[in-house]
């Protein structure tokens, strides 16, 4: 079988591009068939509980759209999800820029017991978080103390425990990706920088912030994707008072089992998620034309 460009393809190579294709072919499907009958389920009326009639329309999507409880809901879910990545950046990227640089040993094993954490269960990591931020736990008690009884303030079932916990979320993954960045940047360039006068921030900002912006905007974007549909964290630190979107979503089908409207609450924050990752595409040329121009 001769190719695009003439040369003769053999059989084991023609035999491994069918099974690229194949593969490819089967995870389409299995992306795309569900979608179909998810859009189609979003599109049709609930008669009752459980019952769904046969008419297509956008009423379910023209709801949520015009009740500010559900924007309400949107609106937090986006901002806890974008704050909850700041804070995790600001926590991340030190960690990871100082095991890339340390050159230790201990590293490879600080990196296995991280990627160990990123495998523990939600429902594990939350319950100890529960145990550290509850009325008589440690950090309330420390808190306590150093206020001289004074302090009264729930650090549980807000949106500040909500916060936390979905940065403890995405923290580990967040590290992993950043490791990996940063040590693809070799440090002379820093310090080169340094011995050419400029600052350590001057340096960090001028030579290395470029080079790490796409792999920092990856790993701020996974997290926040992430948090957008994360649903453990914020039941169960939230305690019912922190509604986000999943949480809604959750409640539609539990509850009232509303499919459609679950499955149009599912759509749009798709649709919000894939938006917001767009923009933040966009902005990238000015963030980093910036970051060289300051």
């Amino acid at each position: 079988m001769l190719s695009v460009t003439g040369r003769v393809i053999p059989p084991a190579h023609r035999a491994y591009d069918a099974a690229l294709l194949l593969a490819f072919i089967g995870s389409a499907l299995l992306f795309l068939v569900p979608q179909f009958f998810f859009i189609r389920q979003s599109l049709l009326a609930n008669i009752a509980p459980g019952i769904v009639g046969d008419t297509m329309s956008l009423d379910n999507y023209r709801t949520i759209i015009a009740d500010s409880f559900y924007l309400g809901v949107f609106l937090r879910t986006i901002v806890l999800s974008a704050v909850s990545v700041a804070f995790g950046l600001l926590l991340a990227f030190p960690t990871a820029y100082l095991l890339a640089r340390i050159g230790s040993r201990l590293v490879r094993w600080l990196i296995v017991l991280l990627l160990i954490s990123s495998f523990v269960s939600v429902v594990v990591k939350v319950l100890g978080l529960t145990l550290l931020l509850g009325t008589d736990g440690p950090v309330v008690r420390v808190l306590r103390a150093l206020s001289l009884g004074f302090w009264d303030v729930r650090l549980l079932h807000n949106d500040a425990s909500v916060a936390i916990g979905l940065v403890q979320y995405t923290l580990p993954l967040m590290v992993m990706i950043l490791f990996g960045v940063i040590q693809n940047v070799p440090a002379s360039l820093e310090e080169a920088a340094i011995v050419h006068g400029a600052s350590d921030w001057r340096a960090f900002r001028r030579v290395l912030l470029p080079m790490l912006w796409p792999g920092t905007l990856a790993a701020a974007l996974i997290s926040f994707n992430m948090n957008m549909g994360a649903f453990t964290s914020a039941v169960l630190l939230g305690g019912g008072r922190v509604l986000t979107v999943p949480i809604m979503i959750q409640r539609k089908i539990i509850l009232e089992t509303d499919y459609p409207n679950a499955a149009a609450l599912s759509l749009l924050l798709t649709l919000t998620v894939i938006l917001v990752n767009i923009a933040a595409l966009k902005l990238r040329p000015h963030a980093v034309m910036s970051a060289r121009g300051g």
